[in-house]
């Protein structure tokens, strides 16, 4: 019974040994995460409500990656009044590259897989930097649209940001920004490339050719090495 139980925390805790199990484990991690990201292209990433009396039921954004949908043609004539542009001009360039950036990381993350020691963390790093891009760049359209106001606009109103997550107040309208599934999708993706890269690093420093490995792993699914093998004898 005792030597079961060492048997399996060998097999997944990183430490000196190292199985086949850890690597395929590394491997279905990161396509699940472009799963993940996949389809989270097809979800809102953020949800804005807007409430005031005139509008019992709320007015409702929905960001997407690529698009924005919603209660945007009252919304954009409220925003009128105040000096605000149009919600279709926020990040016009981003949206249009959006499913390209997708793919792109997706691919990225596949080569991970398949990686050598020395670069599998740069493939790695586009889908752990992705969400938090997405709430900068957010957060800076967020941030443009509230400061650069028309001043001939029929309205008066002093420059402001509007509140990305939480409750906000403009004008008589209140806020609320949520994010939204498509987001949290990512997320799982960015927690999944996290728990796969830790991994490899625990398969890459097990790994008797480590030294020698460059640009693709030659020994991803062999285990244990050859070599090993024959020391072992």
């Amino acid at each position: 019974m005792q030597e079961r139980r060492e048997s399996i925390v060998t097999s997944w805790i990183p430490g000196p040994i190292l199985d086949r199990k850890r690597r395929i484990v590394v491997a279905v991690l990161s396509v699940m995460a472009i799963v993940f990201l996949g389809l989270s292209f097809m979800f809102p990433y953020w949800k804005v409500t807007l409430k005031a009396p005139q509008y019992p039921q709320g007015l409702h954004v929905y960001v997407y990656l690529n698009r924005v949908e919603g209660d945007t043609f009252e919304v954009d004539l409220l925003n009128h009044y105040i000096g605000m542009k149009k919600l279709e001009e926020a990040a016009k360039l981003e949206r249009s590259l959006a499913l390209y950036i997708v793919t792109l990381i997706s691919l990225f993350t596949l080569f991970f897989v398949f990686s050598g020691k020395k670069v599998m963390s740069l493939f790695a790093i586009p889908a752990l930097i992705f969400p938090i891009g997405f709430l900068l760049d957010l957060f800076y359209w967020l941030y443009r649209f509230g400061h650069d106001l028309d001043p001939h606009a029929p309205i008066r109103f002093k420059p402001f940001t509007p509140t990305l997550i939480g409750e906000g107040k403009i004008g008589q309208f209140a806020t609320i920004g949520t994010l939204g599934l498509g987001f949290y999708l990512a997320m799982i993706s960015f927690i999944l490339v996290v728990i796969a890269l830790i991994l490899r690093f625990t398969v890459c420093n097990a790994c008797p050719y480590k030294e020698k490995c460059s640009l693709v792993c030659p020994h991803l699914f062999l285990w244990p090495p050859r070599q090993h093998q024959e020391e072992k004898r």
